[in-house]
């Protein structure tokens, strides 16, 4: 019986140990997920329809690598992120016709959380629940983002540099299809 017991503790003990150590830093590939999934809900939760598309998730990363191309250019010193990714230059280069698909988006700097434990659970997660909010979305260009009633709105996300700070950025597109209808 004391071996079992033993036994159990060593195992509960490395169980643990892996346990905490997972929980510093994150896979910014996960947190973007994480992300993307928070703001679908939110999405839903205001009566809104999105699907997660590849095309929506390429859009995202052109856009970003677009804007960290425009910012490597001496013209751009000083200019922030979410200047660079509402630049019109730079959402064509990213090749995004914002008359054939408009879009809206919410550039999140990626800060990665080391507290561990429950202390950064709560940290992240309050991030998180922060960074995923609505309101937060920019829209570029003039035109508003208004899907019909019969518009497929999609949603993606891409992880990339813009100089020396990694982004994450949430992309909401549609193709109109119809007149629009009520502005989300």
């Amino acid at each position: 019986m004391k071996l079992f017991k033993k036994l159990a503790a060593a195992v509960l003990a490395a169980a643990l140990a892996l346990t905490m150590a997972g929980c510093g830093g994150g896979n910014s590939y996960a947190v973007q997920d994480e992300l993307l999934k928070i703001t679908i809900d939110n999405l839903t939760d205001v009566n809104e329809t999105v699907t997660h598309t590849k095309k929506a998730d390429e859009m995202a990363a052109a856009l970003l690598a677009a804007a960290d191309t425009a910012a490597a250019q001496e013209a751009n010193n000083g200019k922030d992120a979410e200047d660079l990714l509402l630049d019109p230059a730079v959402i064509k280069a990213a090749g995004i016709d914002l008359e054939k698909t408009p879009c809206m988006f919410n550039p999140i700097v990626n800060v990665q959380i080391k507290s561990s434990g429950v202390v950064g659970e709560f940290l992240k997660t309050q991030r998180m629940a922060e960074a995923a909010s609505l309101y937060r979305f920019v829209r570029p260009g003039t035109g508003a983002f208004n899907p019909g009633e019969n518009d497929k709105v999609e949603i993606g996300a891409a992880t990339h540099k813009i100089g020396d700070e990694s982004y994450i950025l949430i992309l909401l597109t549609y193709t109109p299809t119809t007149t629009p209808a009520n502005p989300l």
